[in-house]
């Protein structure tokens, strides 16, 4: 049986309409039964100073280092056109209320080394060290407050599980980024 040319026309574009839900059907499949995968692959950008975007350290002392840093390079405040002084505040475990705060003591030694052919050198080495003694057992946040031009910045905060029994070398060195967003 023959249709007509005006029906021809309507099966044609239904037909075309139809195709083309089954071809959106099946995208959207795909891109559902793909989006975990998608989502998970998404690079973090940045540091957030306002969240405690670093794992707990679980420490013996309320002690260490701290190292300014762009990414896995360290360097002087200075070279990031920061103030030498840094201030370490010690804070309750939700990180709102300052316990105690200190400034970062600068100390530098002589060290000796060995250049990759060998010969032996001495060197100065500069570390940037507070403590905090006297604490109860629990949870910490520590805040690293960098400034720039006497002006404080955004602190860097590390949640810390202290435990003055923990069998652990009291040698934590604190990474701090040098810059975070607003």
């Amino acid at each position: 049986m023959g249709c007509s040319p005006q029906l021809a026309w309507i099966h044609a574009v239904i037909g075309s309409k139809v195709l083309t839900v089954n071809r959106s059907l099946a995208i959207t499949s795909l891109l559902f039964v793909l989006s975990p995968f998608l989502v998970c692959q998404t690079p973090h950008h940045g540091s957030d100073c306002s969240t405690l975007k670093y794992l707990r350290h679980k420490v013996s002392c309320l002690c260490g280092t701290v190292d300014v840093c762009a990414g896995d390079i360290c360097g002087r405040p200075s070279d990031y056109d920061l103030d030498d002084d840094i201030t370490v505040e010690l804070r309750d475990k939700g990180g709102t209320t300052i316990i105690d705060s200190k400034k970062v003591i600068v100390e530098t030694r002589e060290e000796e080394g060995t250049t990759q052919i060998g010969t032996k050198i001495s060197y100065e080495k500069t570390e940037r060290r507070f403590c905090f003694d006297g604490r109860g057992d629990g949870n910490y946040v520590l805040a690293f407050v960098m400034h720039k031009h006497g002006v404080p910045q955004p602190a860097v905060k590390f949640p810390t599980n202290y435990s003055s029994k923990r069998r652990k070398a009291c040698d934590s060195v604190y990474m701090v980024e040098w810059i975070c967003p607003k």
